[in-house]
C-alpha cells in the first residue's frame, strides 16, 4: 500500500477539513492532494520517475507538499537538514544524486549539483525557477506513479562527521502507525503538534500519522514553548510529539491545569523523573507516554508515566516487537541480566543507503542489533544499562555513562548531566560528570559520590565534577556527546 492513499480518501470524503496549518496559512485535504498531484505531474513532465528528490528546507507547508508529491509520483524524497554544514550537504547530494532539488533560496549559493541534468526549484521566492512559478503551469490531472519500494531516505543527525542514510519503506511506517495508535490510544486524534524539525524522524512520522488519520497537523517553524502552548490553548485535546527539552521549556510557562491536552509522547533524550512528576501536575488529565526507539528500529518500547511502579524503565515492547537480549557470544542472557539488545519487527528500516556491509553488520538473520545494553525484569519491562559505543573502562571495570546519568538526574539540584571518561594514567577512564545546575544550589563531588553509592556500585560514582553553563546539542535535541567531550578536552583540560 502507498502511504499517501488515505489522503485521497479524506480529500474525497472531507474535502474542506484542514490538513495543514501554519500561522495564517493552511491547506485543506482537497487543496493538499491537488498540490501533491501537481508536483507529481511536474516530476513526470521532467521525466523523473523512481528517482530521488532532495528537500532542503525548514518547517513549512511546501516541505510537506513536495514530500507527498514525490511519493505520489513514485519517487523517493530525501530530506536534507538545514543545520548541516555546506560540506555535509554537498556530501549527501553527491551520494544520493537527486534528479531535482527543492530548496529555500538562502541555500542556493552553497549547492553543487551532482549532474548537469539536475533541476533546482526555490521555495519562498517569486522569481524564475521558483516553486510558485513552477506550479502555475502544472495540472493536477495525473495518476499515482508506481509505488517505490522506498518511502524516503533519512539521515542521522549529528554535530560532526558525515550523516548516514537510512532507508524507510511504506510498510514499515504503516505498521508503526498501527503500533503507536494502539499503544498511545490515538483512536480519535483531531489535532497534532510536533514542533521539532520535519527533517527528523520524530516530527516527520508524527506529520504522516496525522495526515493518514485525517487530523490537522499544526506546523511550527521553529520550537518556541510559548507558541506551542498557544496552539494547545486554541486547539484543545491536541496530541503532541516532543522531546524532553521541549517539555521542560513548556513547564516553565504553562499554568497548571489550564490546558486540555489529549496526549503527550516524549522521546529523543533522557527525561528526568522530576520533570515527569511536574508534567503530571501541570498537564493533569493528559495521557503522557515516554517511548524508546531509533531511526533504524522505529518504535521499540513505551511507558505510561502515570505508572509509578517502573521508575527509570524504558517500558514494555510495542505490539509486534520481539526482544532478544544476548551476551558477547550471541547467546540469550537470563532474566534480569544485561546484554546487547536485538529486536525484530515489521517496523524496522530496510538498511543503510549505499552501505551494504554496515547493513549486514546491523541486521543479522532478520534481527536488528541496536548497540544498546539492556536488561528485562520479570514483568517484561526493559531498562537501559548503556550504549556499547559509550562504555568506559575504569580500573578494568566497565561503566555505562547512561546508568550513572540516570541516577544523578534524580537529584533536584541537577538540571542536566553528561558522564564521560577522561584519560587518566591510573584509572584508564576517570569517571567525570559534566553538570548544568537547576539553580544556585550546587553539590560537591563528595555529595554526588555519596548519592551514587546508595544506588549503584561505588566504582561507578564520578571522581570528577565539571560545571557547564550550556551543553552542545545535536539537531535532534540530544546532548552531542562527542562534541562535548572534544570541548572539555580542548577548553577545560
Amino acid at each position: 500500500m502507498n502511504i499517501v492513499q488515505p489522503l485521497l480518501h479524506y480529500a474525497s470524503k472531507y474535502p474542506n477539513r484542514v490538513a495543514l496549518s501554519h500561522g495564517n496559512e493552511g491547506r485543506t485535504y482537497s487543496a493538499l492532494v491537488q498540490r501533491m498531484r501537481q508536483i507529481a505531474k511536474g516530476l513526470q513532465l521532467e521525466g523523473i520517475t523512481q528517482d530521488k528528490i532532495a528537500i532542503l528546507s525548514a518547517n513549512r507547508i511546501e516541505f510537506v507538499e513536495v514530500f507527498l508529491g514525490a511519493i505520489y509520483a513514485g519517487c523517493v524524497p530525501v530530506p536534507l537538514d538545514p543545520k548541516w554544514s555546506s560540506t555535509q550537504i554537498y556530501s549527501v547530494i553527491q551520494e544520493c544524486q537527486p534528479r531535482m532539488i527543492f530548496t529555500e533560496t538562502r541555500f542556493v549559493k552553497d549547492l553543487v549539483f551532482p549532474t548537469a541534468e539536475s533541476v533546482i526549484i526555490t521555495l519562498g521566492d517569486q522569481g524564475e525557477g521558483s516553486y510558485d512559478r513552477w506550479l502555475e503551469a502544472l495540472s493536477a490531472e495525473t495518476d499515482m506513479g508506481e509505488t517505490n519500494k522506498l518511502l524516503f531516505i533519512g539521515f542521522t543527525s549529528g554535530t560532526t562527521g558525515k550523516p548516514k542514510g537510512f532507508m524507510r519503506t511504506h510498510g514499515s511506517w504503516i505498521k508503526s502507525f498501527e503500533a503507536t495508535g494502539t499503544a498511545f490510544e490515538l483512536d480519535n486524534m483531531k489535532h497534532m503538534i510536533a514542533p521539532g524539525p520535519l527533517v527528523h524522524s520524530l516530527s516527520l512520522f508524527a506529520l504522516m500519522q496525522s495526515l493518514t488519520s485525517g487530523a490537522t497537523f499544526h506546523i511550527v517553524h521553529q520550537f518556541k514553548a510559548s507558541e506551542v502552548l498557544e496552539l494547545c490553548q486554541r486547539f484543545p485535546h491536541a496530541t503532541l510529539f516532543v522531546v524532553p527539552t521541549m517539555i521542560e521549556a513548556m513547564l516553565q510557562l504553562a499554568i497548571p491545569g489550564k490546558l486540555k491536552i489529549e496526549a503527550i509522547m516524549s522521546s529523543g533524550g533522557k527525561w528526568t523523573e522530576a520533570s515527569k512528576q511536574r508534567s503530571k501536575e501541570v498537564f493533569s488529565g493528559t495521557k503522557i507516554f515516554e517511548y524508546y526507539g531509533s531511526s533504524e528500529a522505529s518504535y521499540i518500547s513505551y511507558l505510561n508515566i502515570h505508572d509509578e511502579r517502573k521508575l527509570n524503565s524504558l517500558g514494555k515492547p510495542f505490539p509486534g516487537v520481539e526482544i532478544s537480549i544476548r551476551d558477547a557470544n550471541g547467546e540469550e542472557v537470563p532474566e534480569g541480566a544485561a546484554g546487547q539488545l536485538y529486536i525484530r519487527s515489521e517496523m524496522m528500516f530496510l538498511g543503510y543507503y549505499g552501505l551494504p556491509e554496515e547493513t549486514n553488520k546491523t541486521i543479522q538473520n532478520g534481527w536488528l542489533i541496536l548497540g544498546d545494553v539492556v536488561y528485562m525484569d520479570a514483568d517484561g519491562y526493559l531498562y537501559l544499562a548503556g550504549r556499547s559505543k559509550n562504555m568506559m573502562v575504569t580500573g578494568g571495570l566497565n561503566v555505562f555513562p547512561e546508568e550513572v546519568e540516570s541516577i544523578l538526574l534524580q537529584l533536584p539540584e541537577i538540571h542536566e548531566v553528561m558522564v564521560l571518561g577522561l584519560p587518566d594514567p591510573y584509572w584508564g577512564d576517570q569517571i567525570t560528570a559534566l553538570v548544568k545546575w537547576t539553580g544556585q544550589q550546587r553539590l560537591s563531588i563528595e555529595d554526588m559520590k555519596h548519592y551514587c553509592r546508595q544506588h549503584t556500585a561505588s566504582y561507578k560514582a564520578p571522581k570528577r565534577l565539571i560545571t557547564v553553563d550550556e551543553f552542545i546539542y545535536t539537531s535532534s535535541g540530544k546532548i552531542a556527546r562527542q562534541a562535548m567531550a572534544d570541548y572539555v578536552k580542548r577548553v577545560i583540560l
